[in-house]
């Protein structure tokens, strides 16, 4: 498994989840990473992405940004998604109650429960005004 690291930005719209999709897949292929890691990765960085996308400031009037960087090293994948929306840290949003009902259910947060159960550990920082999200995934 090769060492190495990735950093892109994206537009804040969900057009481009696809590409950054592509982009893990590709990062993963790269690195011979194990397939269900590397979908794990890129489903949880999906999910918080989409959630910055809809909820982090895209109806004020300026342009907001999102950087993703992957890097992979001693067997650890580190992602961190950058945001300069509000401050918003996901890992404060109660968990849902997966054993109601879909009807039971408050609408969202299954997102960030999906992502805490699918990478090994998730941490956020705001510095200055950016959310930062650091996603961490041991692979074999």
């Amino acid at each position: 498994m090769r060492t190495g690291s990735l950093s892109t930005k994206l537009d804040v719209n969900l057009y481009e989840t696809e590409r950054l999709n592509q982009m893990v897949r590709q990062f993963g292929k790269w690195h011979q990473m194990p397939d269900d890691a590397v979908f794990k990765i890129s489903l949880s960085i999906d999910e918080l992405v989409t959630n910055i996308v809809m909820h982090g400031g895209r109806k004020e009037p300026r342009a907001h940004e999102i950087v993703l960087r992957l890097t992979i090293s001693n067997r650890e994948v580190h992602a961190e998604i950058e945001d300069d929306g509000r401050a918003f840290n996901p890992l404060d949003a109660p968990t849902p109650d997966i054993s109601a009902s879909l009807f039971e259910r408050n609408a969202g947060g299954m997102g960030i429960h999906l992502a805490r159960t699918l990478m090994d550990a998730i941490h956020y920082s705001r510095i200055g005004q950016r959310n930062i999200l650091t996603l961490t995934k041991r692979v074999a």
